[in-house]
């Protein structure tokens, strides 16, 4: 049978000591280191979420910029195909006239030229017919 005596209660009280001890010294100091574990645990989770929150607010800022951006630079590629256009046609307005002047002024040049060149040929022809009617006479034809 069991004997309650003395060293029962001894043995409990050194039992209670031993669980009031290893409370103090062990589990609260690592309840505690995990508790401020978690805490941190957390923190840098929630960290992170802003973080990552943030960092996909600037990438949708940047994006859209970006698209902007686009837009704005296909906007003034088209103005600047436009007026290349305009100038290019205003060029070739200018080449036009330029040739239709030049080719005018060529064909006045050429008229002017032809009847210089005939009104000479008339003097020749003259000049020729009185040579040939003294060589056909054998005297001089005034």
């Amino acid at each position: 049978m069991i004997e309650i005596n003395l060293t029962i209660i001894i043995q409990v009280l050194q039992f209670l000591i031993l669980i009031f001890i290893l409370n103090r010294l062990l589990f609260k100091p690592i309840s505690q280191v995990m508790t401020e574990r978690k805490e941190k645990i957390s923190a840098w989770e929630e960290k992170t979420q802003k973080l990552q929150e943030s960092a996909r607010e600037k990438l949708e800022t940047y994006e859209n910029q970006l698209r902007e951006e686009r837009a704005q630079a296909q906007e003034r590629q088209g103005r600047l195909t436009k007026e290349l256009k305009k100038k290019e046609e205003e060029n070739l307005q200018t080449v036009s006239a330029e040739a239709a002047g030049l080719v005018a002024s060529a064909q006045q040049a050429l008229a002017e030229e032809t009847e210089r060149l005939r009104l000479e040929l008339r003097h020749q022809a003259v000049e020729l017919s009185q040579i040939l009617a003294e060589k056909v006479l054998g005297r001089k034809v005034s």
